[in-house]
């Protein structure tokens, strides 16, 4: 599962996202590198008065699919969380999505650390991904669609926060999405280039954002304006442009 990217503070940014630990007092609202969690910060005051994240998984598309869902190692969310995984001893998170159903993935106020795919049994190389990190206690709810390890099929991200309502992706293809608000292009693992590709892609810029890697002309990643949640967040698989 690729690691978001670093950003700096505005609109976007992206970061290693660590869950905070209560070893702080205060859950604070800005920590530029926060450190790595030791226990979960499920006693720690939420620093912004507004409701927990939602997120709901959609299938906008014609035909039954199957989701698969990876979550990172500080994610507090895991497999065991839900009931509807085929496996829940198993690392990853797999159950089938009949067309134009949903699946609400419950987290409460509890930290989601998440690659979501669509289509594949697995999270690896060849799909298109929806990247989640939601209820950060000590940051805001980030999120991209990504092809870093490749394309597979159309993915939108649509979240709804104090801000408004902004949507990520979808791609338009496997290549030609330099300018799609929030979503990696192809093998672009620092955005604006291919600097250390995955799943056998090889270096460059071709197909990737431009300017700099902290300051793309059309960001890759959508960061809230809220710390610790407040956001509604729906990831649509709306199947294979044409």
């Amino acid at each position: 599962m690729k690691m978001l990217k670093p950003f700096v503070v505005g609109v976007v940014v992206g970061a290693s996202i660590v869950i905070a630990t209560c070893a702080l007092v205060v859950c604070p609202k800005t920590v530029p590198q926060p450190p790595t969690p030791q226990v979960p910060c499920s006693a720690c005051p939420k620093p912004d008065a507004l409701p927990d994240s939602t997120v709901i998984v959609f299938n906008d598309a014609p035909d039954d699919t199957v989701v698969s869902i990876a979550f990172g190692s500080t994610s507090m969310i895991t497999a065991a969380s839900w009931n509807f995984c085929n496996d829940g001893s198993a690392p990853s998170c797999v159950f089938p999505l009949k067309s134009r159903a949903i699946q609400p993935l419950p987290i409460g106020s509890q930290y989601l650390n998440a690659t979501i795919v669509f289509g594949a049994p697995t999270v690896g190389c060849g799909s298109t991904k929806a990247e989640l990190n939601i209820n950060n206690p000590i940051w805001h709810d980030i999120m991209d669609v990504s092809l870093v390890d490749g394309y597979s099929n159309g993915i939108v991200i649509e979240v709804t926060d104090t801000s408004g309502k902004t949507k990520l992706g979808p791609p338009i293809g496997r290549t030609g999405n330099d300018k799609v608000f929030g979503l990696y292009p192809l093998g672009c693992d620092i955005c604006v280039a291919r600097q250390q590709p995955s799943c056998g892609m090889s270096p460059g810029k071709d197909g990737c954002k431009t300017g700099g890697q902290y300051n793309p002309d059309v960001p890759c990643q959508y960061q809230g304006p809220a710390t610790f949640g407040g956001s509604t967040i729906v990831v649509k698989h709306v199947g294979t442009p044409l």
